[in-house]
């Protein structure tokens, strides 16, 4: 998948993660991308400098930052993830019935592995 200019998988999947879940402390996001705060922090710094998202203060927390997507990285974000579906699309195109059969078939077995390791019922 080309991605926008100066874009990486890890930037865009840092770029999903606040676009869902801003504004967002870095702590909690280095959590969800599972990574060291130091790391995510110049990530973050990387995306501030680039517009995609900004700082501001947490005001339940003095010493704290909340970081949020801003309307640029939106965009940005959002481009990619249709460019990913699209070549998505073109792929599953690409394939046989008899294919397309088998991944649906590995897609069911995958939800009831997910639903058992999380202690649910595909039922549910």
């Amino acid at each position: 998948m080309e991605l926008p200019a100066g874009m990486t998988p890890e930037r865009l999947s840092t770029l999903a993660v606040i676009d869902r879940n801003g504004p967002i402390s870095v702590t909690a996001l280095a959590d969800r991308e599972m990574v060291r705060p130091a790391t995510m922090s110049r990530m973050v710094s990387a995306l501030v400098d680039e517009g995609l998202v900004r700082r501001r203060e947490d005001k339940t927390d003095g010493r704290g930052v909340l970081v949020s997507v801003t309307p640029k990285g939106r965009r940005v974000y959002r481009r990619a993830q249709q460019q990913r579906l699209e070549q998505l699309a073109e792929a599953l195109n690409e394939l046989t019935p008899e294919q397309l059969s088998a991944m649906r078939e590995l897609a069911a077995v995958l939800e009831r592995l997910t639903a058992a390791l999380d202690g649910t019922s595909s039922a549910d």
